[in-house]
């Protein structure tokens, strides 16, 4: 029963912030057992945040509506936030972004960033998993070679 609460807290964290569910893992599992439960956790909040992350932010929108009423005022076009993220997409774009995404920037801002300039859903979940596929590869493989 122990076991399988050290692995839910590790797939629970992994859905919030990938290093810290690296870090949990690498502290209550053994490298393999944290590489699949960080790789699960982090997959969930891919799925969670593609497919749900647009809802997400039209929700806050319309509450931010709401509240204001009529003191509301539309976004600008050209903020610092566009700029940046028309430099990102000329720059590397998706790759770019999934690569960033688990260990520099959070797997939520990433998914996020991503579907604002690219549109098939499918792509951005591949991108996404593909990084955090490499990155707990690296992380864990590190762990091995270390405990051997």
């Amino acid at each position: 029963m122990e076991f399988i609460l050290k692995i839910l807290a590790v797939v629970g964290l992994s859905c919030v912030k990938y290093l810290l569910g690296v870090s949990m893992a690498a502290v209550v599992l053994t490298p393999i057992e944290g590489f699949i439960s960080v790789l699960i956790g982090s997959s969930i909040s891919v799925f969670i945040y593609v497919y749900g992350g647009k809802a997400l932010t039209q929700y806050f929108i319309r509450r931010k509506k709401l509240k204001l009423g009529d003191a509301y005022i539309a976004p600008k076009t050209f903020t610092k936030k566009n700029r940046f993220l028309v430099k990102i997409r000329k720059s590397g774009g998706l790759p770019l972004v999934a690569f960033l995404s688990p260990v520099a920037i959070s797997l939520t801002v990433g998914c996020l960033l991503a579907i604002t300039f690219v549109k098939d859903k499918k792509q951005i979940v591949a991108y996404m998993i593909m990084s955090i596929f490499i990155w707990s590869i690296f992380i864990f493989g590190g762990l091995i070679s270390y405990f051997k």
